[in-house]
């Protein structure tokens, strides 16, 4: 190996230990257990690894400042969360080549703080953008700004191809809407009654969940099951007490529902809905949030679509570095892959993630 320049994703990809936690140990910052902070300076030593010397030899001596724009947390561990841990470990390793990054969050049920921080992005002018594009209408406008100004931009969990992004990385969302009808129907007839559950403001404006309704469909299209059966509910809040009123008023209108496909991270509020009424009703949600673990152990959830949210924001940084560094042109689609996880696989998942 001395002839390559190792790099921080070396030494992760030698212990299995994340590069946010490798960078802690290198500049001696924040809490690393012993047996890693052990195990990370051997490595270090045998794969003979000198970040310094590697950021004189490499890093082009300017910085290179990149925006993120994404939801807001609504609560610790929620989804939100995860690409924004991969974007932290991508700029952990890659900081020292100048990439520096700067988070800006918006409310998913407010376009005007959208706008807002999509304003104070373009005062900056940054070298590229990260964006999150759940808003069409608004993601519209910005691009157009960001292009006058050749500002690259990455779209990272859904895509509106139109806009020309450098790249998209995450799910193919219209699949994913068709690989939750095809599991919610393996747990519930196909001649009972479906519903897709949105928890989003202004879903008309947002090519995402779109798409991934036009999936769901198309799974009881291409298999002769009639789309009648599949009714859609749209809740502007995840606030538990307002999910609770408006499943409480549609399911006395709605008494033949016996599955629900939840699009979002929020899987774990129906099913708590479900078993504090002891209503026996099959969910299948995305993302594997605390909440939705609990989900599953309990039975309250059948099935969890995870949709590599960890690896979306690395890999949309990374895009972003190589793009500065090499000038490398990226793949226009980067799908990330769709993980199906159920009670008896989960521990695995935990375990798999935990050390990503």
């Amino acid at each position: 190996m001395q002839n390559k320049k190792i790099t921080i994703q070396d030494i992760a990809n030698y212990t299995n230990i994340s590069v946010g936690t490798i960078d802690r140990v290198i500049h001696k910052r924040g809490k690393v257990s012993p047996d890693k902070r052990k195990k990370i300076e051997e490595a270090i030593d045998k794969l003979n690894f000198n970040p310094n010397l590697l950021a004189r030899t490499l890093a082009l001596g300017k910085d290179f400042f990149v925006c993120v724009l994404i939801p807001t947390e609504t609560y610790p561990g929620q989804y939100w969360s995860l690409p924004k841990r991969g974007i932290e470990d991508a700029g952990a390793q890659f900081k020292d080549f100048g990439i520096i990054t700067k988070r800006y969050l918006f409310n998913l049920f407010d376009e005007s703080s959208f706008i807002a921080q999509t304003n104070s992005i373009l005062d900056l002018n940054p070298d590229g953008v990260i964006l999150a594009p759940l808003f069409t209408k608004e993601s519209s406008l910005f691009v157009e700004k960001l292009k006058e100004r050749n500002i690259p931009y990455v779209f990272i969990d859904s895509n509106i191809p139109e806009l020309d992004s450098l790249s998209y990385i995450g799910p193919d969302v219209k699949q994913s809407g068709f690989i939750a009808a095809r599991l919610l129907n393996s747990v519930i007839r196909s001649d009972k009654k479906a519903l897709i559950l949105n928890m989003f403001k202004g879903i008309e404006n947002s090519s995402a969940l779109s798409q991934i309704e036009a999936g769901f469909r198309n799974y009881y299209k291409e298999n002769g099951i009639n789309g009648s059966n599949i009714q859609v509910l749209t809740i502007n809040s995840t606030d538990k007490e307002i999910v609770f009123r408006e499943l409480t008023k549609f399911y006395i209108k709605n008494k033949e529902i016996t599955g629900v496909f939840v699009t979002n991270s929020e899987a774990h509020l129906v099913a708590e809905f479900h078993t504090l009424h002891e209503i026996n009703i099959r969910v299948v949600g995305f993302d594997l949030v605390k909440e939705n673990i609990g989900g599953l152990k309990l039975g309250g959830i059948d099935y969890v679509i995870s949709q590599s949210p960890v690896q979306q924001g690395y890999r949309a940084l990374q895009t972003l570095f190589k793009l500065f560094l090499y000038k490398e042109s990226p793949v226009k689609i980067q799908y990330v892959p769709l993980d199906i996880i159920i009670k008896e696989n989960v521990d695995f998942y935990i375990d798999f993630y935990s050390q990503t």
